[in-house]
């Protein structure tokens, strides 16, 4: 038995031919005996040409090959052990015709390349939502699918960490501010600079200071240079796949996000990463943060301009289209919408929202009441049935 699995290509074919001959043989015969049988006792032709094709179909599909496979499956080892013998014998036989054979498929499918194409994204989506409507796969399991596929086509500015929102360390800092900073902010790493952002030298690691933490207050101040771990910069439009790969090799987990003119713009961490993935990942000082967002009632909400476009997407089930936008939040979509700086008490109508402006700090919005109303083609609708309606009053 293990001697026919050192050539399995010639083993198929011999088995291909042997099924064919006996497929052949099965209908040659059938067809000689019936056309006896009908001569003899005077049959219709017709009839019994199509009685021969429905009973031999049968039977070579029960005998031949249902049936033989069903048993195969059931009880392979006792099945194989069975017919090897036979089949050493017949396949030795046949061994020259599948030897030819299997060279000239060989050369044949060198030649011939597959027509098949790869499968887009928007395929795989396609197939999750299938897989999700025929329930062989949950919905978390579906938007999974989506994240994935979406991971390598979102950029940094998309997840990034605004400049404003940035928590960093001057190189003027004592230890102990330093340390406050730490327990106030709850992130082990920080950026360091000197006068301004743009000018980041590294990232102190909150456990790089824990050898230090018994220096006497008068003593010499730190020399925040020789503590900092070198620091990497990336630019706005690079994609979270090329940067997961960058924080692999270089083995970090924060990078400083550098607009086009090379000041910095923002941060990303590897857990900002992992979140378009697997979702939201909270800790013991996240529980604490504010929310973005507060529901007023059924269609009214105050969200906090730095709020995701796609997040207000996914909260009250509307659509807007995030891909033709060069922003991502609630505040840069009143910032275009207006093309100014808004003032406190601002109102603005866009598509089916009715956006309030109810805090405005430092030229940065803060928060945001937005009303959200019937989409303008049904509201389109209403207003004619509603005028249909006072027509047929009067």
């Amino acid at each position: 038995m293990t001697r026919l699995l050192e050539r399995p290509r010639e083993l198929l074919i011999s088995i291909l031919i042997l099924n064919t001959l006996v497929n052949v043989a099965t209908a040659v015969l059938a067809a000689v005996m019936t056309a006896s049988v009908a001569t003899a006792q005077n049959w219709n032709p017709t009839i019994t040409l199509i009685l021969e094709v429905l009973v031999l179909t049968f039977v070579l599909l029960v005998m031949s090959e249902i049936s033989p496979k069903l048993i195969a499956t059931r009880h392979a080892a006792a099945f194989a052990r069975t017919t090897s013998g036979l089949l050493t014998v017949l396949s030795g036989i046949l061994y020259p015709i599948s030897k030819i054979l299997a060279r000239s498929t060989h050369l044949m499918h060198g030649r011939v390349r597959p027509g098949s194409r790869r499968l887009s994204s928007e395929d795989l989506k396609a197939l999750a939502d299938v897989g999700e409507a025929h329930g062989t796969l949950e919905e978390e399991e579906r938007e999974l699918i989506y994240s994935i596929v979406e991971f390598g086509e979102t950029s940094v500015r998309e997840i990034m960490v605004s400049r404003l929102d940035i928590v960093a360390l001057p190189v003027s800092f004592t230890l102990s501010e330093t340390l406050e900073i730490i327990r106030d902010s709850g992130h082990s790493r920080m950026p360091l600079y000197v006068d301004h952002l743009d000018n980041i030298l590294g990232v102190i690691y909150a456990k790089d200071l824990l050898p230090h933490l018994n220096r006497k207050e008068g003593s010499a101040r730190l020399d925040w240079t020789r503590i900092a771990r070198p620091a990497i910069f990336v630019p706005m439009g690079k994609k979270l796949g090329d940067l997961l790969k960058d924080f692999q090799t270089k083995k970090t987990h924060i990078a400083i996000v550098v607009d086009e003119y090379g000041g910095t713009a923002g941060l990303v961490t590897l857990e900002d990463v992992l979140e378009e993935i697997v979702g939201e990942i909270r800790d013991e000082h996240d529980e604490t943060e504010e929310e973005l967002y507060e529901q007023i009632d059924a269609n009214t909400y105050r969200f906090d301009a730095r709020i995701n476009l796609d997040d207000i997407n996914e909260l009250v089930g509307i659509d807007l289209d995030t891909e033709e936008y060069d922003f991502e939040t609630l505040g840069g979509l009143i910032f275009h919408l207006t093309g100014k700086i808004p003032q406190e008490g601002d109102e603005i109508e866009f598509e089916s929202l009715k956006i309030r402006v109810e805090a405005v700090d430092n030229h940065r919005i803060g928060q945001v009441l937005v009303e959200f109303g019937p989409p303008p083609e049904l509201e389109e609708v209403t207003r004619g049935q509603r005028e249909g309606d006072r027509s047929a009053d009067d």
